[in-house]
């Protein structure tokens, strides 16, 4: 076991442009998310990529690659099936304590979710009144601006401002049912405005791993191989957005994570059908 921080730091570009929303608009355009900075001793909204949003996308792949690994699907039209989903790739939720299991938590059962679901550690999760905790810290992606300077490792640093970085993107949207509509009368066309960050956009980007051991490692590695594959962030992506391509200081190998899975699958199994309720 190893004990200790384990921190990675990277550059995420975008090839495409990036929407990734808030909840604010000016007039009908969705603007980018935003946090305050304090820069020069004055208060900046700049835009930002939440750490959430890239750990959510993050683990729906490691657990998608998981479940087939291990050739086992998640029967969704029954409860438990659903629960376990939500389980894998939401996190779960805290549910009630029947009062006649006196609220015990089983601690053998949760060593052996820990030790043979790696990406339950890695992610966290929670099932029946027990959590696991992450191990992984995703941070927010931030611009390569010169407002942020202050809040960049000495060697990201930049002359251009993070406005430069900002363009206006749009959809349409055009209403073709002629129900409600008047013999002649033409379709309504909706013309959607975003924010996004430009192609050519520079984040900085870090992860934490909490005492990371050999297995965290090669699952860590694992994750990036599967976000080399689909490399996206944010919303949108269905019609062009969101393609980025990044670079991280970490030289690991996914190999020794899928020798684990391959080498231990029944068992793994076997625990996925309890968290399911095909097996107690």
């Amino acid at each position: 076991m190893s004990f200790g921080l384990l921190r990675i730091e990277g550059v995420i570009t975008a090839l495409s442009p990036i929407v990734h929303g808030g909840n604010e608009k000016t007039g009908a355009t969705v603007l980018l998310h935003r946090e305050k900075f304090l820069v020069n001793g004055k208060p900046m909204d700049i835009p930002i990529i939440s750490g959430n949003a890239i750990r959510g996308y993050l683990r729906r792949l490691v657990m998608a690659d998981f479940l087939r690994q291990v050739d086992y699907a998640p029967d969704v039209s029954r409860k438990g099936g659903l629960r376990l989903y939500h389980t894998l790739f939401t996190g779960g939720l805290l549910e009630t304590v029947d009062a006649s299991s006196s609220g015990v938590i089983d601690i053998e059962f949760k060593r052996k979710v820990v030790s043979l679901i790696p990406p339950a550690v890695m992610f966290g999760f929670s099932f029946g009144n027990q959590i696991i905790e992450s191990k992984l810290k995703v941070g927010k992606a931030v611009p390569i601006a010169k407002e942020l300077t202050p809040f960049l490792p000495e060697r990201f640093k930049s002359e251009r401002s993070f406005y430069e970085m900002i363009t206006t993107v749009f959809q349409t949207r055009k209403d073709d049912l002629k129900a409600g509509r008047e013999k002649g009368e033409q379709a309504v066309q909706m013309i959607i405005e975003y924010e996004a960050f430009a192609a050519g956009t520079q984040f900085y980007h870090k992860f934490m791993i909490e005492d990371p051991t050999p297995l965290d490692e090669a699952l860590f590695a694992r994750m990036l191989e599967l976000w080399e594959q689909k490399p996206l962030i944010g919303g949108k992506s269905s019609i062009g957005f969101g393609e980025i391509k990044f670079d991280y200081n970490f030289k690991g190998s996914s190999e020794p994570y899928l020798k684990f899975l391959k080498e231990h699958r029944d068992e793994i199994v076997e625990v996925l059908e309890v968290l399911e309720g095909r097996k107690k």
